[in-house]
């Protein structure tokens, strides 16, 4: 999974999927217990640093 892009909920399950799992359909979080239960995945990572999820920085600039 390390050359591959992975895409992350931003919300309190901190779900990481792999480019493939989003191609292949899994586009929104479905954990019911999420904060952001529903709302679509974004391109990003896990944090080394603090172990939360972030936002790639193109995807970040799109937003702003």
């Amino acid at each position: 999974m390390d050359n591959q892009s992975t895409y992350v909920c931003l919300g309190s399950c901190h779900a990481v999927i792999t480019e493939d799992q989003y191609k292949n359909g899994l586009t929104a979080c479905g954990d019911a217990s999420c904060t952001l239960h529903g709302h679509p995945f974004v391109k990003g990572r896990k944090s080394e640093r603090t172990g939360k999820n972030e936002p790639d920085e193109e995807e970040q600039r799109i937003k702003a």
